[in-house]
């Protein structure tokens, strides 16, 4: 009965494993990124935003060299890529949009949520918001 006992643990520990194993595995479908990507142009902006899984949550940081925080939302968003592979994070110049008009300076940093194709979420001027 003892050995019985010992037996069931050693079963019982096994099963939790794998159901831990397999739950793991579910959550974690999709692809993985885990770093912060340049986009080129307004053609390859439109396109990531389209053409990503709708489970993909988007991040585009939409900046300018020389432009306040803009450098330093740039090293955050580089750790927190890091951290959440699931996300992908992405960072566009601002004069490469197509509408650098709507991007001046005093609107800049700028972060763009999307999902699905959809943009869930702005936050505008992130330095005055976020110090």
């Amino acid at each position: 009965l003892i050995n019985s006992d010992k037996e069931d643990e050693t079963c019982l520990r096994k099963y939790r494993k794998r159901c831990m194993q397999d739950m793991h595995q579910k959550l974690s479908f999709g692809p993985k990124y885990g770093y912060l990507s340049e986009l080129q142009n307004g053609e390859q902006f439109l396109e990531t935003i389209e053409k990503e899984r709708k489970t993909t949550t988007i991040i585009v940081h939409i900046y300018e060299d020389g432009a306040k925080g803009c450098d330093l939302l740039n090293s955050s968003l580089t750790c927190l890529a890091a951290e959440y592979c699931m996300v992908r994070f992405c960072k566009i110049k601002a004069s490469n949009t197509g509408a650098e008009d709507r991007f001046s300076f005093d609107v800049l940093p700028t972060l763009l949520v999307y999902r699905g194709g959809e943009l869930v979420s702005n936050f505008i001027s992130v330095t005055e918001q976020f110090n």
